[in-house]
């Protein structure tokens, strides 16, 4: 079973991401929205399904939105991806 990660909105309300798939996470790099933004990780988004990025099981689809990158100032840890609410297809 392969599994998609398709990214559904954000808490605060819409983002260039929003019906986006995943094609590249790290959470370990800097990065930019498609707006030009800079952002706390590498993350990059399609609109078309076959250009995603292909999990071999949920657990590591649900592992990759997990990835994590030292800690928030709270004390827990820096997990980007998780901001968003997804979906896996």
């Amino acid at each position: 079973m392969s599994v998609k990660m398709r990214i559904v909105g954000h808490p605060d309300g819409p983002t260039a991401f929003d019906g986006q798939y995943l094609m590249e996470y790290d959470p370990a790099r800097p990065g930019v929205d498609p707006e030009g933004r800079k952002m706390i990780a590498h993350v990059v988004t399609t609109p078309d399904p076959e250009k995603a990025l292909v999990f071999p099981s949920m657990d590591e689809a649900l592992e990759t939105w997990r990835r994590s990158h030292g800690t928030r100032e709270d004390g827990r840890p820096n997990r980007p991806l998780t901001a968003f609410t997804v979906t896996f297809e």
